[in-house]
């Protein structure tokens, strides 16, 4: 009796052809042994796989002229949403001599100007390649850092709770990841509403070689429809921001190596988990 062990040996590589698309070609070694484990052969397999790269290449474009479709048309509202706002009060202020008025009108156009400036900032961060700087990184100094920031930018009426156990340093760019979390956190402090708690707990297993980071919220969940979309750039419910605050954080997050998931029921709040390699 022989047995066929898993493959050996495994390798693509493209064939030219001439007047024509290179082929692209798979192949695998597969040792045969025998009951008493000698090797007695070798089976190699051939594969055409042109019309699966193809396919793959295809869907790939499809995904991208996708994404690349909802970021303009994500851009196009917001700018002609701020810029419709500043011509009306630019044409109300023409017509207007009262002073107090033409002052509020004009507090108006400045918010909208710096909206558009915030938003063209938004979106040169995120088109930008994450340029991390790598240092040891105590995500539990680093997360009270960030507990802080955002009890002064969201101050309101809620718990905030932090727990770490373990050994929590990663290696990291400190800048990157305060930025990442402080987004994560302000997202949860605005699905509260007035009141509610936020949970930030690290875990550290000591015989894993990475870190979670959870982020709890006890807000109105996330609808299903919307749980698919949030990490789209320009993807927003709110009726202000840009919708690329998430975007970012799944950029930076995936640009250290890490994943971050997201777990959700309406009406009793949300989980986002973010694992990081050691």
């Amino acid at each position: 009796m022989f047995e066929w062990r898993r493959s050996l040996y495994s390798h693509e590589f493209n064939v030219p052809i001439p007047h024509a698309a290179d082929k692209r070609i798979g192949i695998n070694l597969s040792p045969i042994t025998s009951q008493d484990g000698r090797t007695e052969g070798v089976i190699c397999l051939l594969s055409d796989l042109t019309e699966i790269v193809e396919l793959q290449n295809q869907i790939k474009l499809k995904e991208n002229f996708a994404a690349l479709g909802e970021m303009s048309a994500g851009i196009a509202h917001e700018f002609k949403n701020s810029i419709a706002t500043i011509v009306g009060y630019a044409q109300m202020s023409s017509a207007e001599s009262e002073v107090n008025t033409l002052q509020s009108y004009a507090r108006e156009i400045h918010k909208e100007s710096r909206a558009l400036s915030n938003m063209v900032t938004d979106f040169l961060n995120f088109a930008r390649p994450v340029m991390a700087s790598i240092h040891q990184v105590d995500l539990a100094k680093l997360l009270e850092a960030v507990i802080a920031d955002l009890k002064n930018l969201r101050p309101g009426d809620y718990d905030l709770r932090f727990q770490a156990s373990g050994d929590a340093v990663v290696a990291g760019d400190p800048t990157l990841l305060r930025q990442s979390f402080l987004n994560v956190l302000i997202n949860a402090a605005e699905a509260l509403g007035p009141r509610g708690t936020i949970s930030v707990s690290v875990e550290a297993p000591r015989d894993r070689d990475l870190v979670r980071i959870f982020v709890d919220d006890t807000g109105r969940g996330i609808p299903d429809h919307v749980l698919s979309k949030i990490f789209f750039p320009f993807f927003t419910t709110k009726t202000h921001g840009t919708g690329l605050g998430l975007s970012l954080v799944q950029k930076i997050v995936l640009a250290h190596n890490g994943r971050i998931e997201v777990h959700s029921a309406e009406g009793k709040g949300t989980r986002f988990t973010i694992t990081l390699p050691t």
